[in-house]
């Protein structure tokens, strides 16, 4: 019995009181340790619920959730047990403003008290900023940073703000000046993450969610952050691993399923994605990713109707989704509704750019049309080698409107005014990337790639996106600065591994450099996403292992490329040759002379060639 009774004595001392589990709970919630803090404090009120501060701070965590119903039951449990209603009012307005209320928390926020200015300055502008009054709202925002400059909570709503109206310039100012603030906001650091995958790319965005999640391991949203920039730089492994992490946090939570099941499509494990893409329970069916996942996925099961349903949503919300289109022109075609698959990707088969996929499709329409002539038209430019990328993009995309008007009159060849206004938006929105990029284009346009290119690199000072690479790359070209486009090019594929354009011009140097086994290893890689269907890869690729001296691999590409495009002279020349190397000379001079009639800088057996087989 004696020690029985030590035992319960000692294992009471071992106990928090509930005072001490909120002094723990106040200093992870400082740390910004968010989930141990939260445990802390329904330690305390598990104990004590009458516990006022502990009150206060779950309905701080709940308010930091963005959970106003949740925060405003918490601040009336507070209020029933003391807490004066004067000491509440900013944080009132806030639960206020959560729930939808703008008026509401800007009578609330009104009548807060001198010591709580800052915060309720802050919920002012968020409130202001609800009811549409953006020049208000930045007041309110000053006001804020007057009375507290070292609150990142406020510079972080100033850079969501900036963010959301594509000023990023100012908005990693303002990301900057909350993680100076305060270094362990994991939010602040959450949020420099996000922007800096659009600034600089996605490799160094990943050390930005580590720190974040070293800061406070159970913040969801930096988990699922990583998780998709792991799953777009191709680390699967660890995409995996913190997609379930992300699920053992929040089990009901439909991102980690929608990550999973894009792998799994990316894998072409098609039942496999179409059963995880069903645990999301249609959260991403209105979102253009969702959109096009369940689009791949109906189509791949044979489901056209259902698959061009969805991608005619999609490419009425984003006219300038290539991908979007050319999936929906393969649908309409396969449902035999030749129309429907003219009208998706004409607009891209008329580009000066058009991949021969494109133009091969709007070919098979017009036959089934029975207009053969225009699907000649199409064919015979699908089988020529393909002009480099076009400079510019669809600017219909915009939704700036001076920014779609001057595309349109970049469309239009009106370049002098274009580019007058161009400048104009640039000097206006210095931080906004596409001001840059489309002003950029107007000089391209002009003929001035000196001028294009320094555009461009404003422009990637501020989101170092794929649109943006390509035009620098292409700028610094056409100028002369074929070093520092190799520069940018490394550097835009070493944040992006996976992106398909970088990777294309990357094997496609390695391969004019003679880089054999480079380009072969790129190449290789290029055809294991893209497929066998591609002729002007495997051409290349063709090339590349018959200068690795791999002949047997070079002649099975060089037929198949040849098979798909045989009026392209490239396919021809290349099949040409390899023939020529296996000893099969009259059939490799009849394709090599067929490919000088295309293009006539086709070289030709010489004699003494025929003659040495």
């Amino acid at each position: 019995m004696a020690l029985l009774t030590l035992a319960l004595a000692l294992a009471a001392c071992s106990s928090p009181t509930p005072q001490q589990s909120y002094e723990t709970g106040v200093t992870a919630y400082r740390d910004g340790r968010m989930r141990e803090a939260r445990i802390a404090f329904m330690n305390v009120l598990q104990a004590e619920p009458n516990h006022v501060p502990a009150r206060l701070m779950q309905a701080r965590l709940f308010l930091d959730r963005g959970d106003g119903v949740a925060a405003e039951a918490e601040l009336t449990r507070a209020r029933q047990n003391g807490a004066p209603a004067a000491d509440i009012r900013h944080l009132m307005a806030h639960a206020r403003l959560l729930q939808g209320d703008p008026r509401g928390a800007l009578e609330l926020a009104a009548q807060a008290t001198p010591e709580h200015q800052a915060y309720a300055a802050r919920v002012t502008g968020l409130a202001l900023l609800a009811a549409g009054d953006q020049l208000a709202a930045m007041q309110a925002f000053d006001r804020a940073v007057a009375a507290d400059p070292n609150d990142s909570a406020v510079w972080l709503d100033i850079a969501r703000f900036r963010r959301s109206i594509g000023d990023l310039g100012p908005a990693l100012v303002a990301t900057d000046r909350a993680v100076a603030a305060n270094p362990r906001d994991s939010n602040a650091l959450l949020m420099r993450g996000e922007l800096t995958r659009s600034q600089y790319g996605l490799a160094a965005a990943i050390p930005w969610f580590d720190r974040a999640l070293e800061v406070d391991p159970g913040n969801l949203a930096a988990l699922l952050e990583r998780a998709s920039t792991n799953g777009d730089l191709g680390r699967m492994t660890a995409m995996v691993a913190d997609s379930r992490a992300a699920l053992a946090l929040a089990p009901d939570h439909p991102l980690p399923y929608f990550l999973q099941a894009t792998l799994a499509a990316r894998a072409r494990m098609y039942p496999l994605a179409r059963t995880l893409y069903a645990r999301t329970r249609g959260a991403y069916d209105r979102m253009p990713a969702g959109m096009m996942l369940s689009a791949v996925l109906a189509y791949e099961a044979e489901d056209y109707e259902g698959a061009a349903q969805r991608l005619t949503r999609l490419a009425e919300l984003q006219p300038g989704n290539l991908k979007a289109r050319r999936l929906l022109a393969a649908a309409r075609l396969n449902m035999d509704d030749p129309a429907g698959a003219i009208a998706a990707a004409r607009i891209i088969a008329d580009r000066p750019d058009a991949d021969s996929y494109t133009l091969s499709l709007v070919a098979a329409a017009f036959d089934r049309q029975g207009n053969g002539a225009l699907a000649a038209q199409y064919r015979a430019r699908a089988q020529r080698p393909q002009q480099a990328s076009a400079p510019g993009w669809l600017w219909s995309d915009s939704s700036h409107p001076e920014v779609r008007a001057v595309g349109q009159l970049l469309v239009a060849g009106n370049l002098d005014e274009a580019l007058q206004r161009a400048r104009a938006l640039q000097a206006e929105m210095p931080g906004a990337a596409d001001a840059h990029l489309l002003a950029g284009d107007v000089m391209a346009a002009r003929g001035d790639h000196g001028a294009a290119a320094e555009a461009y690199r404003r422009a990637a000072n501020i989101a170092f996106t794929e649109p943006t690479a390509m035009r620098l790359i292409n700028a610094l070209e056409r100028s002369g600065q074929g070093q520092a486009a190799d520069g940018v090019l490394r550097l835009f594929e070493s944040q992006n591994p996976r992106n398909l354009s970088a990777q294309t011009m990357l094997a496609r140097r390695a391969l004019l450099s003679g880089q054999w086994e480079e380009a072969t290893a790129r190449y290789e890689r290029l055809r294991e996403r893209i497929g066998n269907g591609d002729a002007a890869l495997l051409n290349n690729l063709a090339w590349a292992h018959g200068g690795a001296g791999d002949d047997d691999l070079a002649y099975l590409y060089a037929r198949r490329a040849w098979t798909l495009a045989p009026a392209n002279p490239a396919t021809a020349e290349t099949l040409g040759w390899t023939l020529f190397r296996r000893g099969q000379v009259a059939e490799a001079l009849a394709l090599l002379s067929a490919a000088r009639r295309g293009r006539p800088e086709t070289v030709l057996l010489r004699p003494t060639e025929v003659a040495g087989r």
